[in-house]
């Protein structure tokens, strides 16, 4: 019995890693330290760290470039992106473009609706039609209020016509559109 499962372990010792990376590639092979946080496919379960997959490529490497040369602020980022030279950051970018964006559940409650209304009201414009600016559909209503409030607080730039936007959304207006974009077709779901 030894004799069989000891080579059978071996073998799948080294099939397991190029099974993974199948046709993938090396952009796979090395964002797997981002995975830990990001999820398998860039998806994250509702929290305080965004989904990447389906961003714009140009968004995703501006924002990574940014980590790493301090511009932007993150909590383990910053670290995260020192070493990496460009090539590197493009080709992450580049993975996580091409995976599938998060879908919305279609929702009938007032909230939804309302969510819905204001995003297109007020986001929908910079958000689905500009290549450097973050896709915002089915991301976490936690990331969400955590960037609003850092950009609030200055602690993030915010755009001007970002601040113009944000101006008109408060209280139940913003929670609406946060648990509209995270993709809860009722509120509960999102708290």
């Amino acid at each position: 019995m030894r004799v069989v499962i000891g080579p059978l372990l071996i073998g799948l010792f080294f099939a397991v890693p190029s099974l993974q990376a199948g046709s993938l590639g090396e952009p796979f092979m090395l964002s797997n330290g981002c995975i830990n946080c990001h999820g398998f496919e860039g998806q994250r379960t509702p929290g305080a760290i965004p989904s990447l997959s389906g961003q714009s490529q140009a968004y995703l490497y501006k924002t990574l470039l940014a980590y790493r040369d301090g511009t932007l602020k993150g909590t383990i980022m910053n670290r995260a992106m020192e070493g990496y030279d460009d090539q590197t950051l493009k080709q992450f970018a580049a993975y996580y473009s091409r995976l599938p964006k998060g879908a919305l559940e279609p929702g009938s409650s007032r909230a939804h609706k309302q969510g819905e209304r204001l995003y297109a009201q007020h986001c929908s414009s910079c958000h689905e039609q500009q290549a450097d600016t973050p896709y915002i559909k089915g991301q976490n209503a936690g990331y969400m209020q955590g960037v609003l409030t850092d950009m609030a607080t200055g602690q993030r730039a915010m755009p001007q016509d970002m601040a113009s936007a944000m101006s008109a959304l408060k209280g139940e207006d913003l929670q609406h559109l946060l648990a509209y974009l995270q993709g809860c077709a009722q509120e509960a779901a999102c708290q």
